[in-house]
């Protein structure tokens, strides 16, 4: 009986080694795709253009101006900050240009680092991109990644 708990906990952690390697044969994420934040990051608070401040408060998010609370439930600002954490694209050529565009600016506060990143985000018809401030680099997104980083009732409050 022993012996057979110990076989199949070794073939468990080899299955496990093969199926989440972290090498550079890994099909999960290539060179050329990147997290927007990083692939560990944790957010301590997340700023939308000046007008809508997101804090961690122990696990729980709050948001600022208080009235937003009552558009946004506790768990799509739970699911917006995982989009935040999970959601990585396309590192594209230092050369992108945006004319005539205004983007979105994003102020987001991580742990262990002692300056914020700041995002700029485009929403195009086809895509999301993103300008990374601290590394001047661009990422693409499918457009759909948007409404998950700003929620509708987010961005109609930014915008006004």
């Amino acid at each position: 009986m022993i012996f057979s708990v110990l076989a199949m906990i070794l073939l468990i952690n080899l299955t496990n080694d093969r199926l989440f390697s972290t090498d550079d044969n890994s099909v999960i994420q290539t060179s050329s795709e990147q997290f927007i934040l990083g692939e560990h990051a944790v957010i301590l608070t997340l700023t939308i253009s000046d007008k809508v401040l997101i804090e961690r408060r122990g696990r729980t998010w709050q948001i600022s101006p208080t009235e937003l609370s009552k558009k946004l439930s506790e768990q799509s600002i739970e699911q917006m900050m995982m989009a935040w954490q999970q959601s990585f694209g396309l590192l594209q050529a230092s050369t992108v240009k945006i004319e005539g565009l205004k983007g979105l600016r994003v102020t987001v506060g991580l742990a262990g680092k002692e300056m914020p990143q700041i995002l700029t985000l485009f929403a195009l018809k086809d895509q999301l991109l993103i300008r990374r401030h601290s590394d001047e680099s661009w990422l693409a997104l499918p457009a759909v990644i948007y409404q998950q980083l700003i929620p509708l009732s987010l961005n109609q409050q930014v915008l006004h």
